[in-house]
């Protein structure tokens, strides 16, 4: 009988730590999730990247002034050879933005830019991208906070 009480107690005591780590699990996903959606891009950002299709070689670095309201993020990027009207969408730590070209010293280029990116632990932007004028390619971007 004693057996039984030392092995039902330990079982006890295992059922109610699996219990207490499910509860502990369940509490930092929830932490997480929270900190995710906390993700605040406003600010002004370093947005660059690269394509490369066929023979064609495009790339870009502008500087974004953007601003965040709930999940909705706008606002005006400008770089050496142009710049465009970025708004996008915040999803925890996801970005999906799309910036149509509002001046540009190559004419052939505007349009519209449409980029998919994941905020990582470095606080980078990565992800990556397509244009209207080069259907079918795809590049690659980042976006620094500076």
């Amino acid at each position: 009988m004693g057996a039984e009480k030392k092995g039902g107690g330990a079982m006890n005591l295992m059922a109610r730590m699996g219990a207490t780590g499910v509860a502990l699990a369940l509490a930092l996903a929830i932490y997480s999730s929270a900190r995710a959606d906390d993700v605040d891009l406003s600010g002004k950002w370093s947005l660059s990247g690269q394509m490369i299709a066929g023979r064609m070689f495009m790339s870009f670095a502008q500087i974004c002034d953007l601003k965040q309201t709930g999940d909705q993020l706008a606002g005006p990027c400008h770089g050496p050879n142009g710049g465009c009207s970025a708004v996008g969408v915040v999803n925890g730590g996801n970005l999906d933005l799309t910036c149509r070209t509002s001046f540009t010293n190559a004419p052939n280029l505007a349009g519209v830019s449409t980029f998919h990116g994941a905020l990582g632990a470095d606080a980078i932007v990565r992800g990556s991208y397509t244009h209207s004028r080069v259907p079918g390619a795809s590049g690659v971007f980042f976006l620094m906070r500076v």
